[in-house]
């Protein structure tokens, strides 16, 4: 995962040269062929898995046309796939369900794998000391159950494992949950401080992310043969710089996760999480190993006047609603590309294991 490199959409960032433009049309090959009129084309086979997070169903739901009309092996929801922690009921929950499943494509979406944040958890930041989350997880299983051919984990909590053969690779999907056993985040002194937004650190070492059930559930997960993992966090695991929802408002949780996966079965790996309400990609080298991480987050709730540009931020973020398609191939993964409500590609990042260049252009 070296070897980094962002291309800006302003051309005063960067001059490209006809040796860089050689690059970068032989990395989009969609788009080569229609630049110099080729009417014929190779394209490899690939699965194609798409990624998205907060949905709100009072908004308008026409991102999902565009979705189905992709073509998808499979679809990783990443929480907040409702919005009812405002007046949190058992009616309005199962009431939000309803209205997004009658808009969701469904059958065009391929295999499903989901977690849930806080808005579908059901309470805004909330964590392991909200009474409301066993109807809350009851009704998230009976919502996302019937999709996902995988068993429940525990009965106190969304999260689970599966391993799918794709492209010739054993990849394992990993969804967590970092709502039902969250231990308490430090408020900020002062709202809306950059960089310490709602909240700061909190170094206190019996506050918890996963809790010890799910932590011994995902060092066995991890014991297990795969060729690529693909873990799923509703919030942050990589992302520095901002006082929002993240792993690193309990950095000692965040260690134990990078170090764990650090030592897991030699594989490669795929962080991918939402919550933001932009998108993006991340990256952070913990004990010699590069980790990458990709935020996936704004189906219909992104923050279009997002300033931020955090310090291990590859690239700029992307404030449209958008969803991301991560592609495999038989070399294994390939590229993740973000693209607005109408299908339009506003980035990709290379994730495959010869290098990982980021562009916010085609």
């Amino acid at each position: 995962m070296d070897h980094l490199e962002y291309l800006n959409r302003s051309a005063d960032r960067r001059i490209v040269d006809l040796a860089g433009m050689t690059t970068l049309l032989s990395l989009t090959r969609r788009w080569i062929w229609l630049t110099f009129g080729i009417c014929s084309m190779s394209v490899s086979a690939e699965t194609r898995i798409g990624v998205g997070s907060c949905f709100d169903q009072a908004k308008s739901p026409a991102i999902w046309e565009q979705i189905a009309s992709e073509d998808l092996d499979g679809f990783l929801f990443l929480g907040d796939n409702v919005y009812a922690s405002r007046h949190f009921s058992e009616v309005n929950l199962k009431a939000a369900y309803e209205r997004v499943s009658s808009v969701i494509p469904w059958h065009q979406l391929g295999f499903v794998h989901a977690t849930w944040d806080d808005h579908d958890f059901g309470q805004n930041d909330g964590g392991s000391d909200f009474m409301g989350q066993s109807i809350s997880r009851r009704l998230f299983w009976q919502f996302f159950g019937p999709h996902m051919d995988v068993q429940q984990a525990s009965p106190y909590g969304v999260y689970h494992s599966a391993i799918r053969e794709i492209e010739g690779h054993q990849i394992q999907f990993i969804a967590l949950d970092t709502r039902s056993f969250r231990g308490q985040l430090k408020p900020t002194l002062l709202r809306n401080t950059p960089g310490a937004e709602r909240y700061v650190p909190n170094f206190d070492l019996s506050q918890s992310m996963l809790g010890e059930e799910q932590w011994t559930w995902l060092e066995d997960a991890l014991k297990r043969p795969a060729d690529i993992r693909i873990l799923m966090s509703s919030i942050q695991i990589l992302a520095e710089g901002h006082g929002w929802e993240r792993w690193g408002n309990l950095p000692h949780e965040r260690d134990r996760l990078l170090e764990m996966l650090r030592l897991r079965l030699p594989s490669d790996l795929l962080l991918v999480s939402g919550d933001r309400h932009v998108g993006g990609a991340y990256e952070l080298v913990f004990e010699g190993e590069r980790f990458i991480e990709i935020t996936s987050s704004g189906l219909n709730m992104a923050w279009s006047r997002a300033t931020e540009y955090l310090p291990n931020q590859i690239g700029d973020p992307i404030r449209e609603n958008h969803y991301a398609v991560i592609s495999i191939t038989k070399d294994g993964l390939d590229k993740v590309v973000w693209h607005g409500r109408r299908g339009d590609p506003l980035a990709f990042v290379n994730v495959g294991r010869q290098e990982n260049r980021f562009f916010d252009d085609y």
